[in-house]
């Protein structure tokens, strides 16, 4: 029987006594956790504030969102025996198996965090530290990836792509995706273990957009998406949803890749609509040419044509 279990039994009696009073005892034991996990918290080198909510669960474990705010620029080893330690100790002094812990702290420009349970917090959250810089406004770190965001500006710079030798790209399982917000258009780049995704001419891809169509466009490279389960570019904001892909937009975003021996897929789509449904056309690659007519191949023809053109004419 679990320990809370047999809190529930224990109190179940003086719960019903006390109820009308508008005195609970779980409440009371509640607020006794909670001044215990604050007190410990607080007391932990380099914390400056401790934030907590608790959902309460009459029979299972109560569920725990605990915020740990350090001093600007903390010690490595203060953030690595708190991101070790802390929730484990939550969990005991919480009695519940359901404390998400979110540890937060600002080194140098960038704001950093790192949300716990996930597997190998410390060699994620050392591998983050080596890569902050000026240019990263945050760096979030969770059990399924590291997301870098970039101070926004108007070019994607030059070397955007991180390497597979970066120190956050392949930490265990873990997906790096990079984020950026250039001349009004999003760029997403999402990393795995073993796929090297420098070779993607990304910043082509984004001037190659029609500068009437880069507002609010966005470009996601993937190294394997989660659908298609091959690496992966799809280009949004190619026309308007119920007029089908702009040909005129989308053939030069096309020819930006064609001879890439990097990606599998290509996705051009109109801009959602109102329910979150996008027109797209399609292009399996292999060995840097469409494999194939495209995807529907009576709207692919054409701007397959016309990407064709301007990738030999501008060759």
């Amino acid at each position: 029987m679990s320990v809370r279990r047999r809190e529930v039994l224990a109190l179940g009696t003086a719960s019903l006594a006390l109820g009308a009073a508008g005195c609970s005892p779980f409440a009371l034991a509640r607020s006794k956790k909670k001044r215990k996990v604050r007190k410990y918290l607080s007391g932990l080198d380099g914390v400056t504030s401790v934030e907590m909510h608790v959902d309460p669960d009459p029979v299972s474990d109560d569920r725990w969102n605990v915020t740990v705010n350090l001093k600007d620029d903390p010690g490595q080893d203060s953030v690595l025996a708190i991101i070790r330690d802390a929730r484990n100790e939550v969990v005991n002094l919480a009695d519940s198996d359901k404390v998400d812990l979110d540890v937060r702290w600002v080194q140098g420009t960038t704001s950093m965090s790192c949300n716990l349970p996930m597997n190998d917090p410390e060699k994620a959250v050392l591998a983050a530290m080596k890569v902050v810089s000026s240019e990263l406004e945050s760096v979030g770190i969770s059990k399924e990836r590291i997301l870098l965001d970039y101070q926004n500006g108007t070019t994607l710079p030059d070397n955007a792509i991180l390497p597979p030798t970066s120190p956050v790209v392949g930490v265990g399982s873990l997906k790096t995706e990079q984020d950026y917000f250039v001349g009004g258009s999003y760029c997403f780049i999402t990393h795995l273990k073993g796929v090297d995704l420098t070779s993607v001419p990304i910043k082509r891809v984004l001037d190659a957009i029609p500068a009437d169509k880069r507002v609010n466009a966005i470009v996601s490279l993937d190294a394997h998406d989660d659908v298609s389960q091959v690496t992966q570019l799809r280009v949004r904001g190619l026309g308007e949803y119920g007029k089908g892909v702009d040909v005129a937009a989308a053939a030069p975003v096309l020819a930006a890749v064609l001879g890439n021996q990097t990606l599998e897929r290509v996705e051009l789509t109109t801009a959602l609509n109102d329910d979150y449904d996008s027109e797209v056309v399609a292009f399996d690659m292999q060995s840097g040419d469409v494999l194939g007519q495209g995807d529907p191949p009576e709207k692919a023809a054409a701007i397959l044509s016309a990407a064709r053109q301007a990738a030999a004419s501008s060759s």
